[in-house]
């Protein structure tokens, strides 16, 4: 029942795993959930920080903007509120798996 499950096969893995940080990509926990996203988005003012590194104070609304992982999901970045960043999509697709 949890959104953030994308891989529901791996469900019976991970429950009769040790359940490491490792096993937790058997459920594909990638995407964050719209509540986490809401609450970033409020957090950051409604800016995304990389437009704000530049100098640029744009405020976007929120279906302008992507969570996204601070540390890269890919490099073991968890999906959790404190690894979660608001970008605008133009930084979000500029910024890859960095």
């Amino acid at each position: 029942m949890n959104d953030e499950v994308q891989k529901k096969s791996g469900i019976y893995a991970y429950v009769l795993s040790a359940r490491t940080k490792e096993d937790e990509k058997l459920l594909n926990p990638r995407q964050f959930d719209k509540d986490t996203a809401l609450t970033v988005y409020n957090q950051q003012a409604h800016k995304c920080p990389f437009c704000q590194a530049q100098g640029i104070e744009t405020e976007y609304d929120f279906k302008d903007m992507h969570a996204d992982h601070i540390v890269p999901w890919s490099k073991g970045g968890r999906t959790e509120i404190s690894n979660c960043q608001m970008l605008c999509t133009q930084h979000n697709l500029q910024k890859g798996n960095k």
